[in-house]
């Protein structure tokens, strides 16, 4: 049952109340109160509930930033009143959106005549994307068989995107061809691209997929699906969900010889999220495309009732500047060195504290964790538990509900189709999360490992490997 009052005591309290004739303010939750409070009284109110989330620095589940310089949060509260939809009147806003584009487009290995837009996050993007794929195959369809498509299209994608790859194919009615992963848990190109027909508005490859990390072979992709426009007449294109590998693979050591971007003549677009290894606050995404002519004159709106005649192209019309200047203060601060010094310092602390990860055990189980992930894919650690963990009544829901008992969020989950026996526990490395942090989880997970009790070994989740 709800509770219908929030109450704080004024005692000590420095506010405009009288003590005398109030000692506690009683407001309702869940509608508006009868009065106007104070500032400070209403601050401290929500101040005081914040307390009950979880800690952003402790939670191993999420990829999105939780730290940025304090000079960054200066700059974005000096921007939180700007509404990035009016263009005319912020001229500078639109122009610096422009500038981090460019530098993506660039970053990206695009031709000069790339375009793209911020979006709110990678979900935007990844809608925008999908709608300039839909409407780039309608055209191509009618163009070829001199009608209108008489059926849905549809789009290929692996078992293992995310769900905003879902949303969109339910949102805007194209039908979803599910390709099951393979054992290193990516897509399987060969069943991709065999799957390909005349309805197919695009291919999906993840670099850096969200339950293990893995990147896709993007370079493969590419070949495989230039033979098959080439022997049937198609221009099927390649959409690169690059969420969180854009911000990874231009920088580090690991990803130096990976090619998955623009340099490939299939990749139409490519997604990242600014607020993951863009390293900026939720949420800000950015959707690219190698040339303007891509974008089907039909999705760009124009309006004038904002004082000025504008084009719009974009799923939402408000949007909040602040996002915006946070991630071009990150491009004007740290350059490529500096992105390059903290992606690969990421990818150091992956490759110290996996094996750290892997070392944990008890007086009777020799090793605790097998690995899942992969070394050439995201700065994350994924586990599921060994046989003879399981056979001694261990299990990923109990280390983590334990683990949380230290503040830290762990994440238990199921892989993807065709191994969804397979529970396994993820660890996302992110900026701010420091070696000792680090060193202080693995300690944590033995201490819940040892601590586990008897009566939460057991899940209705089944155990496996793959």
């Amino acid at each position: 049952m709800l509770t219908k009052k929030i109450k704080i005591s004024l005692e000590g309290s420095k506010s405009h109340w009288s003590h005398k004739k109030l000692k506690s303010i009683i407001i309702p939750k869940h509608s508006l109160n009868k009065e106007e409070i104070s500032p400070r009284i209403a601050y401290e109110l929500i101040h005081d509930e914040m307390f009950f989330d979880a800690n952003p620095r402790l939670n191993m589940a999420s990829f999105v930033t939780t730290w940025m310089e304090p000079e960054a949060g200066k700059l974005m509260m000096e921007a939180i009143d700007k509404n990035l939809i009016d263009k005319p009147i912020y001229p500078q806003t639109l122009e610096v959106q422009q500038r981090c584009v460019s530098i993506l487009a660039n970053l990206f290995n695009a031709p000069e005549d790339a375009t793209g837009t911020a979006t709110t996050g990678s979900s935007e993007a990844i809608h925008l994307a999908g709608l300039v794929m839909k409407w780039n195959w309608k055209k191509w369809h009618k163009d070829k068989f001199k009608k209108e498509p008489p059926g849905l299209p549809n789009i290929i994608m692996g078992s293992n995107v995310q769900v905003c790859w879902k949303k969109f194919t339910r949102y805007f009615e194209v039908e979803e061809i599910q390709v099951p992963t393979t054992p290193d848990n990516k897509l399987d190109i060969d069943k991709a691209v065999d799957a390909i027909n005349d309805f197919t508005i695009g291919v999906v490859g993840l670099l850096g997929n969200t339950y293990s990390g893995e990147f896709d072979d993007i370079k493969k992709l590419n070949k495989l699906i230039s033979a098959s426009n080439k022997k049937y007449g198609r221009e099927v294109p390649i959409h690169v969900d690059a969420a969180s590998g854009g911000g990874i693979a231009p920088f580090t050591k690991d990803h130096s010889k990976i090619v998955w971007d623009f340099k490939l003549d299939w990749v139409k677009s490519i997604n990242v999220s600014g607020h993951k290894y863009g390293l900026v606050y939720p949420g800000v995404g950015w959707a690219i495309w190698p040339s303007e002519k891509l974008i089907p004159e039909e999705l760009i709106f124009e309006i004038n009732y904002l004082g000025d005649a504008q084009q719009d192209f974009g799923l939402n019309f408000s949007r909040g500047a602040a996002q915006i200047f946070g991630q071009y203060y990150n491009f004007v601060r740290y350059g490529e060195k500096g992105y390059k010094k903290i992606m690969n310092v990421l990818m150091e602390k992956y490759h110290t504290l996996k094996p750290e990860i892997l070392k944990i055990r008890t007086d009777d189980i020799s090793k605790v964790f097998k690995l899942v992930s992969h070394d050439k894919g995201l700065p994350l650690i994924c586990v599921t538990l060994t046989n003879d963990a399981l056979e001694k009544g261990l299990r990923l829901e109990t280390i983590s509900h334990k683990a949380k008992e230290r503040g830290w969020i762990l994440p238990v989950y199921p892989l993807s189709d065709p191994y969804e026996d397979v529970i396994v526990m993820r660890m996302v490395l992110k900026r701010g999360f420091t070696l000792d942090m680090g060193y202080k989880l693995i300690n944590d997970i033995q201490w819940a490992v040892n601590e586990a009790p008897i009566e939460f070994r057991s899940s209705n989740l089944s155990h496996g490997h793959h």
